[in-house]
């Protein structure tokens, strides 16, 4: 998947995690604590470690200016 921020011509392109992370957190309306639930039961993990590379993704497209908290 590839994002894009309309003033800028910068791109990300997610890898299928980052992918996956984006759909899961439009399903569940942006909350997080579901996403990771979502995720966690789906791939069959552990919900700590999605939570804390779902943190990490969101961080970094924050940084880059794609999200606002």
């Amino acid at each position: 998947m590839e994002i894009s921020r309309p003033d800028s011509a910068d791109r990300l392109l997610c890898d299928e995690m980052g992918t996956a992370m984006w759909i899961v957190l439009c399903q569940e309306s942006w909350q997080l604590g579901d996403a990771v639930a979502s995720l966690a039961r789906t791939w069959d993990a552990d919900p700590w470690s999605i939570r804390d590379q779902m943190c990490d993704w969101i961080a970094d497209l924050t940084d880059a200016g794609v999200l606002q908290h």
